[in-house]
């Protein structure tokens, strides 16, 4: 009975042990069959790579492996010896260049603030170039007295027709001597006022010739900025003035043997004066219109038989334009067009007849410099070149204005 247990127990034991064998194969092959698909989906040398690695290695192998990998790489001096000086080197040229850079971007920036003009300096440069065209675009600080002194000479000649066979040459010289004030009420409102005294040479022929000296016509003036200028709207200036009738009337001489220094006339004018900086120039223009009084009372002698008793004298408008440009810190120049149409006049003899002369058109074409002596002392040249036959052949100006 004994025997036959121990007999059934080996047998399970083996019965067992089959089982156990038989099973391990059939779990063994299974990761082998999944690496075999996941191997079919790489290259070639991805393969033998991972045949290789999938090699089982000797001992041995790995041992002389290991000592070639814990072997210490000695490469070669002439190859690294460039790597370890290139960082450093390019490094240094980089900072060097950098402040290359840094030093030629300051002295740019000194050498365009040295050569930016000021916004006074601009402001002041304007003011050059209208005040060397005329007093009607500018305008003195509230409490200002200015100054000015101005000389003009001026030349005529024609031919002038006597005893209806002899043609001589006539030419007319007039210098005239100006004293003008100004005073500034307040900022946008200066008055003024001028007194010219006027020497005046007229020779007909090589015979015949007259001269005077006198004072010249007053006038009045007054100029206004009512609105002040800003970006969108230039300096607009707007000026009022009155000639008085103070200097030698040429209604009341005899034209053979002198001259007249003044109109004779209570003239008015109103006026619009525009500027405009126009980088690098400034642009200006005016309008102006004239309306003169008759005048009558008056005995002046016309021919044998004739008297002019009255005069009606045509009103007139102008205009002017031209452009200024600043040559320098202490120079300007300025071009300008000036034209002026008079209307007819009506003249009366012996308080009985009447007739009218012509309406007449005048043109000059004006080159002005401004020069700048001193940080506040200027002086204005001006060329006039007469275009009509009404006009002086050409006039010549010279201006030099205080303020107080």
């Amino acid at each position: 009975m004994m025997k036959n247990r121990v007999f059934v127990y080996w047998l399970s034991v083996v019965f067992i042990a089959c089982m156990f064998f038989a099973a391990v194969p059939i779990q063994a092959q299974e990761p082998f069959r999944g690496t075999q698909l996941a191997l079919r989906g790489l290259n070639a040398d991805d393969e033998e790579t991972a045949a290789d690695d999938a090699t089982p290695q000797s001992p041995q192998t790995k041992a002389i492996e290991t000592k070639k990998n814990n072997l210490p790489q000695n490469p070669r001096p002439e190859a690294n010896e460039p790597k370890k000086d290139s960082a450093p080197q390019s490094l240094e040229q980089e900072v060097k260049e950098l402040k290359e850079e840094v030093q030629r971007i300051r002295s740019e920036n000194e050498a365009r603030k040295r050569l930016e003009v000021p916004e006074e300096e601009k402001s002041k440069s304007v003011e050059d170039i209208l005040s060397a065209v005329g007093n009607q675009y500018t305008l003195l600080k509230k409490g200002t007295i200015g100054l000015q002194y101005g000389f003009n000479y001026s030349y005529y000649s024609g031919d002038v027709i006597n005893e209806a066979t002899r043609v001589e040459r006539r030419s007319n010289h007039n210098l005239t001597n100006i004293i003008t004030g100004q005073y500034a009420l307040l900022n946008n409102l200066t008055m003024s006022a001028s007194v010219p005294f006027a020497y005046k040479y007229n020779l007909v022929g090589t015979s015949s010739s007259q001269e005077s000296t006198d004072l010249g016509d007053i006038s009045l003036g007054l100029t206004m900025q009512p609105l002040k200028s800003g970006a969108s709207l230039p300096p607009i200036i707007f000026s009022l003035g009155v000639s008085l009738p103070t200097g030698t009337s040429p209604y009341s001489v005899n034209p053979l043997h002198s001259l007249a220094s003044g109109s004779g006339l209570y003239t008015f004018s109103g006026g619009l004066s525009v500027s405009k900086v126009i980088d690098p120039l400034v642009a200006f223009g005016n309008l102006t219109y004239n309306y003169s009084l008759p005048a009558s009372g008056l005995s002046q002698r016309w021919g044998t038989s004739d008297t002019l008793t009255k005069v009606e004298p045509g009103n007139s408008i102008g205009m002017a334009l031209g452009f200024g440009y600043a040559l320098s810190y202490q120079a300007s120049l300025n071009l300008s067009a000036q034209l002026s149409y008079s209307f007819n006049s009506r003249y009366t003899l012996n308080e009985t007849s009447s007739y009218e002369s012509g309406s007449s058109l005048a043109s000059t074409f004006n080159v002005g410099t401004g020069w700048r002596i001193t940080p506040t002392r200027s002086i204005y040249v001006s060329l006039g070149i007469g275009l009509t036959i009404n006009d002086p052949d050409l006039s010549l100006s010279f201006t030099v204005p205080f303020e107080f």
